[in-house]
C-alpha cells in the first residue's frame, strides 16, 4: 500500500469512570356609588289684595336615586417575554500552518497530544467523546495527524507495552479521510485491559492517497507471546 509515513513518540492515555405556572390572576372589584338628591321648594306668598286671602302651596319633592354599578377590571395583559439577545458566533479560527510542535516528513505532520490538548479536542467532538469511554477499560493512546494535500485514509501502527517496557502486542488503527491542512485526531484503542501503567509507543502514521481496500479492518491487534 502506497503512502507517506512518519514516526512519533509515546502516548499514554487512560481515563477513569465518573459519570425550573406562570400564573395569571384576574382581579374583580365592585364599585358602589350612591347619589341621593333631596330638595324642598316653597312658592312665595302673594301680596294681599282687596280680598284678604292667603294661599299657601307647599310642594315637596323628594327624589332619591340609588345606583349600583359593578364594573369588572379587564384582564391584565401578560408581560411580554424578554427577547433573547442574539449572539454572534464567530467561526473557528483556521489552524496555523504549518502546525506547531508536529514532527514533519514529506508533507505529513504528526504529534502525540498532551492530556490537556486531548481533553479539549474530545470535548468538541461527539464521536471522540463516545469512543473515549472504551479507554476506561483498555489501554489507549492518541495521535494528531495532518497533511499538506490531505489524505484519503490514515493508517497508524503502534506497539503496546507493559509498565516494565515489555512488548505486549502490535496495534494497527485505520482512520478516515482528512482535508488539506486539516488536523485530525485518531484514538488508538487496544484490546489490552488496563492493569497498571501500560502505554502505547512507537507510533507510525501513514497518509494514503489511494482508495482504502474493502477488506481492511479498522483495528488489528496481534498479541506478542514469548
Amino acid at each position: 500500500m502506497a503512502g507517506t509515513g512518519i514516526t512519533v513518540g509515546c502516548s499514554q492515555f487512560q481515563v477513569g469512570a465518573r459519570l425550573k405556572k406562570v400564573a395569571l390572576l384576574l382581579a374583580l372589584a365592585l364599585t358602589l356609588s350612591t347619589a341621593t338628591a333631596a330638595g324642598a321648594t316653597k312658592t312665595p306668598t302673594p301680596k294681599p289684595t282687596t280680598k284678604v286671602s292667603a294661599t299657601t302651596k307647599a310642594t315637596t319633592a323628594v327624589k332619591a336615586t340609588t345606583a349600583t354599578k359593578a364594573t369588572t377590571k379587564p384582564k391584565p395583559k401578560p408581560k411580554p417575554k424578554p427577547r433573547k439577545k442574539k449572539v454572534k458566533v464567530s467561526p473557528s479560527p483556521k489552524p496555523k500552518w504549518p502546525p506547531v510542535g508536529f514532527v514533519y516528513s514529506e508533507g505529513v505532520y504528526a504529534k502525540v497530544p498532551t492530556s490537556k490538548q486531548l481533553v479539549g479536542v474530545i470535548s468538541a467532538s461527539g464521536i471522540l467523546a463516545s469512543k473515549v469511554q472504551e479507554c476506561t477499560e483498555f489501554v489507549c493512546g492518541a495521535v494528531q495527524v495532518a497533511s499538506e494535500p490531505g489524505c484519503i485514509w490514515w493508517e497508524v501502527n503502534s506497539h503496546v507495552f507493559s509498565k516494565e517496557k515489555v512488548l505486549l502486542g502490535k496495534l494497527r488503527t485505520i482512520g478516515g479521510p482528512s482535508q488539506p491542512r486539516q488536523i485530525k485526531t485518531i484514538l488508538l484503542v487496544s484490546p489490552e485491559p488496563i492493569e497498571t501503567l501500560e502505554y502505547i509507543s512507537d507510533i507510525e502514521v501513514v497518509c494514503h492517497q489511494e482508495a482504502k481496500p474493502d477488506d481492511i479492518e479498522s483495528l488489528t491487534y496481534v498479541e506478542v507471546t514469548e
